[in-house]
């Protein structure tokens, strides 16, 4: 009697800084965050509520070798190939979208840690064919980890589009949790749909 046939055992998943050196690999590394955020498919896709590449290849060279806001990157163990990526972006450096304001929004949270403590996460992105891997995971896990041990952070923000709800759960599956901010989208004329705008989720470190 023949045995049964196991499942495909699919490579495991590496996760590590990025540097010079991914450069042979840019094109490979543009395509999977924009496939991610602007084709359809991807469980973190934005296609359908923005318009526009997410980054270029001269923005993703320079992030490659950035020392303030350090880019992790997911490979295939077996193939090498690039499979996903995450950025750690000091709450500090980064840019300030405003306060949003919509008639009937009061906002009953303000975060009293120095900014110089909090870290954000960006540029998250999971190649759309390579889902249920726990690619997404694992960079985020990776990036909390570098965050709290290398760059002194005590916790970590995420932006997201608030239309995004099962990207929102995901998070908060992770820890985060969602305390009332809102932060209004920073450019109207990419965004397809009205009163775009980001929720703030938090978690401790």
């Amino acid at each position: 009697m023949s045995s049964p046939s196991r499942p495909e055992k699919k490579a495991s998943v590496n996760v590590r800084l990025a540097g010079v050196g991914d450069e042979s690999q840019l094109d490979l590394i543009h395509s999977v965050i924009n496939r991610a955020y602007r084709s359809e498919g991807g469980w973190t896709t934005e296609a359908h509520l923005v318009s526009e590449e997410r980054i270029t290849t001269e923005e993703l060279k320079e992030a490659l070798v950035d020392k303030i806001n350090p880019l992790l990157l997911a490979f295939d163990s077996e193939s090498g190939e690039p499979l996903g990526t995450i950025q750690l972006e000091p709450v500090e450096h980064y840019p300030d979208f405003g306060v949003y304001q919509k008639e009937g929004y009061a906002p009953s949270y303000v975060e009293t840690l120095s900014k110089d403590k909090q870290i954000l996460l960006g540029l998250f992105s999971v190649d759309p064919t390579q889902q249920s891997r726990g690619i997404g995971r694992k960079l985020v896990e990776a990036a909390l980890h570098h965050a709290k041990e290398n760059m002194n952070r005590t916790q970590c923000v995420v932006y997201v589009l608030h239309m995004r709800q099962e990207l929102i759960n995901w998070y908060k599956k992770l820890g985060f949790v969602d305390y009332g901010e809102k932060v209004p989208f920073p450019d109207a004329s990419r965004v397809k749909q009205d009163d775009a705008h980001f929720l703030v989720l938090r978690m401790p470190l």
